[in-house]
């Protein structure tokens, strides 16, 4: 027994190296590869060609996608390139400085328990968009942008600087009209502006491009689309388009632009959201280029904004607010609202109405139903069909004309009213020439303008003498007459104006009453 298990294990180990040693030698490397001088394999698994067989494919290779056709894809992209490049030289960067005053305490003591005040002067820096609109030079922007500022530099697309003078705003709908200034003893370049398109075609889902300048990043353009319309649903507020287009902080005032090339907004705020969420969160706001051109045409056309108006405010309908009043779709709009004293309270409207037709026709929701009360002339009566707890209900309102002229700020209106102050005041001034400071040992860089005349017999006559130089006024430098008139036609009207004076080297504080 013990001879036949030793004869099995024997007969085993010689078909083992039988088959290692003559069946396998060319699938495997061993000792006797290494003694015998056999070259190893470069690649591990790679096989010696064949002869006869064609080269192996290598591991790697690009295997092109199988798709039927990218021209398309190459077009747009070719397309946005070409949109970029004609949309860009028209939008410029808004740089800006106010004066700022703060007043610290000075200790003169090691323990602050003593010391004095002093006041401290600086100029804090502020950043924007805007685009170009007219070959004179006139930009579109925001109004929080260029608000109370001392300063407006603009830097246009081939990285020129020049200095730009602010025309006039209207804060409700945060718009504002710069022009850019001629520099003295130099031209300015052809300007190539941007059209405004109409606003009221925009359909949601359409691409747009947003141009600006976030974080001082100039030229910064992001795509995307109109994620949403009007989402202020009143006709007496603002309305904006909902973009998802990258907007950051330095993008305020610069266009969002059509496939066209076409101005349909001015980028005005981002959605923060959670103030814990310190991510992009993919909401931008624009106001509407139809209201921008309003604006823009009552500031330097002279026409008026007229908006038909009725002082209601509507939300669209929910479909379980539908079931609950018994209605058999959610078209229409509700009534959220009525302002007091206007038009749709006088026609009887209340808050829980809901508007099903509105002049005639359907009202399919509240932005609708907005829309078409802002395109109303002043004085045309408006029937409306109405649900009010289940029953039907008709009444007519006569649309009035809401006019924003009056919330409009324009630098025209304030030089004009600093100058009726000057001639209240009984005086007339005028800028230092270089010969006059050198008399007076002023350098370039003192702030102050020259009383030329003071009328007998006037306001002025009392405190102000011909020659006295006015430097300031409430802490704001007197730099030159136009900036003299700004100053006066822009006073607050609660609280009094201090003018300070020098009368032959001496201070002089003149004080004027509201």
């Amino acid at each position: 027994m013990f001879s036949q298990l030793l004869a099995l294990i024997a007969i085993v180990c010689v078909a083992g190296l039988a088959y290692f040693g003559l069946i396998d030698r060319e699938n495997r490397y061993d000792i006797f590869d290494l003694l015998s001088g056999r070259p190893v394999t470069a690649v591990i698994g790679a096989e010696d060609p064949i002869v006869g067989q064609a080269e192996a494919e290598p591991l790697l290779r690009a295997v092109p996608l199988d798709l039927n056709d990218t021209g398309i894809l190459e077009k747009v992209n070719v397309a946005l390139s070409d949109l970029t490049d004609a949309v860009v030289p028209s939008v410029v960067s808004i740089d800006t400085t106010t004066s700022v005053n703060v007043t610290r305490v000075v200790p003169t003591d090691p323990w602050g328990l003593f010391g004095y005040r002093q006041n401290e002067k600086y100029d804090a820096p502020g950043l924007g968009s805007g685009v170009i609109v007219t070959e004179q030079g006139h930009i579109v922007t925001n109004h929080h942008v260029v608000a109370g500022v001392d300063q407006i530099k603009i830097t246009l697309h081939d990285g020129s600087v020049y200095a730009a003078e602010w025309v006039g705003s209207d804060p409700v709908a945060d718009v504002a009209v710069l022009q850019i200034q001629t520099p003295e003893g130099g031209e300015l370049p052809k300007f190539r502006p941007l059209g405004f398109g109409d606003s009221d075609s925009v359909r949601v889902g359409e691409m747009v491009l947003a141009v600006g300048n976030p974080f001082g990043l100039n030229e910064t353009v992001t795509r995307g689309i109109i994620s949403a319309k009007q989402r202020e649903l009143s006709d007496g507020s603002n309305e904006y388009f909902q973009v998802d287009a990258v907007i950051n902080p330095g993008n305020s005032g610069g266009p969002l632009v059509n496939m066209r090339g076409e101005i349909i907004g001015i980028s005005v705020a981002i959605f923060t959201g959670q103030q814990d969420v310190r991510v992009w969160q993919g909401i931008g706001l624009a106001i509407p280029a139809n209201e921008v051109k309003e604006v823009f045409e009552a500031i330097v056309l002279g026409k008026p904004l007229i908006r038909g108006y009725i002082g209601l405010e509507l939300t669209n309908i929910s479909r379980n607010y539908a079931i609950a009043l018994g209605l058999n779709s959610t078209q229409g709009a509700l009534v959220t609202n009525v302002v007091k004293g206007s038009p749709a309270e006088e026609a009887g409207l209340k808050p829980g109405d809901v508007i099903k037709q509105f002049d005639g026709k359907g009202a399919k929701n509240a932005e609708d139903t907005l829309s078409r009360i802002r395109a109303k002339k002043s004085g045309e009566v408006v029937d409306i069909l109405l649900i009010r707890k289940g029953e039907s209900m008709q009444t007519s309102v006569s649309v009035m004309a809401k006019s924003d002229t009056n919330t409009l700020k324009l630098r025209s209106d304030i030089a004009a009213s600093g100058q009726a102050v000057v001639e209240a005041l009984g005086i007339e001034v005028s800028n230092l020439t270089s010969e006059q400071r050198v008399a007076l040992g002023l350098n370039d860089s003192t702030a102050a303008v020259l009383i030329t005349k003071v009328r007998k017999g006037s306001q002025a006559s009392q405190r102000f003498r011909k020659g006295d130089l006015i430097h300031r006024i409430n802490q704001d430098p007197v730099t030159d007459v136009t900036t003299f008139y700004d100053l006066l036609g822009s006073l607050p009207q609660d609280k009094t104006t201090e003018m300070i004076l020098t009368r032959d080297g001496r201070v002089i504080r003149a004080f004027l009453n509201p």
